[in-house]
């Protein structure tokens, strides 16, 4: 008498004799009891040490690794950059989650959308699973602000059927009050080969003719010997387009410390606010730059300080990275120039 087959071999024997891609439907029960639930809720998250990708080296900075979450966000120490560089957010926060199986072991994975924000800032979609003993692990980052991608809305990630994460994705951050038209897409990324590659949705933004890269950058303002009871000093103002919309004419808006004002005949047509100054000036050629030599003296007893310098083109377009569009120069003291 031959002995009836068991239950494993007769549904590998079943699944062989299928289509690729079928199997019944407790064997897909079964795969699903056998792979981790990842999906975690939003308050364990909130509570959680959650492995963060590295943020873009083009946007704002922040803490990266493993990362323990409390109120589902991580407080960020002040750190002082360059001028020119991003900035550090104030916190890592959770943003948005969404649930969806896009390793396809047949149970839900948790996606989430971190922000390192400080007025704006980075943002990033991460996947996350439980290991095989509970433990939250990442599988990896979906989607980032990066290059021509520069926002994503939080509430718009999905995960279809087919395990396809879907976002939207913009061109341009607003912060505060700013009204700068953006440019909205929808782009998919899947799980492939250990990774997310994007795989719907367009590739590359169009240009936005209401945003603009042109930046400034300066050296220090150095004053020299004390010259009938002032200092005289001279600072280099440079303005750089880098690309996207070209504009016609460049504001510099000049926020001066007590004492420090300007002199010579050199200076441009100037606007006096209470605060502050500024000039219109010629921009450089598109892909061009230009540097423009602004005078200044001081009371000779007067030492220390910094000149605040900011940049706005006309017409008005919004910066595509905002913190070009500022400078410091260092106010200090050195031999005068020839």
């Amino acid at each position: 008498m031959e002995t009836p087959p068991r239950p494993l071999a007769l549904l590998a024997a079943l699944a062989l004799a299928l289509p690729l891609g079928v199997l019944p439907l407790h064997a897909a029960s079964a795969a699903s009891e056998s792979a981790p639930d990842g999906h975690i809720p939003l308050a364990t998250l909130r509570e959680a040490t959650l492995d963060v990708p590295a943020w873009p080296a083009d946007d704002v900075q922040g803490p990266s690794g493993p990362l323990r979450f409390h109120d589902g966000s991580v407080p960020i120490p002040h750190r002082a950059v360059p001028d020119g560089r991003p900035p550090y957010g104030e916190s890592v926060i959770i943003l948005s989650v969404a649930y969806g199986d896009v390793d396809h072991d047949g149970a839900e994975e948790t996606i989430v959308v971190l922000g390192c924000l400080i007025e704006g800032g980075s943002k990033q979609i991460v996947a996350y699973d439980r290991d095989t003993a509970g433990h939250i692990v990442s599988l990896g980052r979906v989607a980032v602000t990066t290059g021509q991608v520069r926002d994503l809305r939080d509430d718009s990630v999905r995960v279809s059927d087919s395990g396809v994460v879907t976002a939207r994705v913009a061109d341009y951050q607003r912060c505060c009050d700013d009204r700068t038209p953006q440019t909205w897409q929808t782009r998919g990324y899947a799980l492939r080969g250990g990774r997310f590659e994007q795989v719907s949705g367009p590739t590359r933004m169009p240009p936005n003719p209401h945003v603009t890269d042109t930046r400034i950058s300066t050296g220090d303002l150095v004053l020299g010997q004390p010259t009938g009871g002032y200092r005289y000093g001279t600072v280099d103002v440079t303005v750089t387009h880098v690309g996207g919309t070209h504009p016609e004419k460049i504001t510099l808006s000049f926020y001066p410390p007590a004492g420090l004002e300007r002199t010579g005949d050199d200076w441009p047509a100037v606007t006096t606010e209470q605060d502050s100054f500024s000039v219109t000036v010629a921009a450089p050629a598109a892909g061009g730059s230009v540097t423009h030599t602004f005078a200044f003296r001081r009371p000779a007893a007067s030492t220390g300080g910094d000149l605040s310098i900011l940049l706005a083109t006309v017409p008005q377009m919004g910066p595509a990275l905002p913190w070009t569009v500022d400078a410091t120069p260092t106010i200090r003291t050195g031999p005068s120039r020839p």
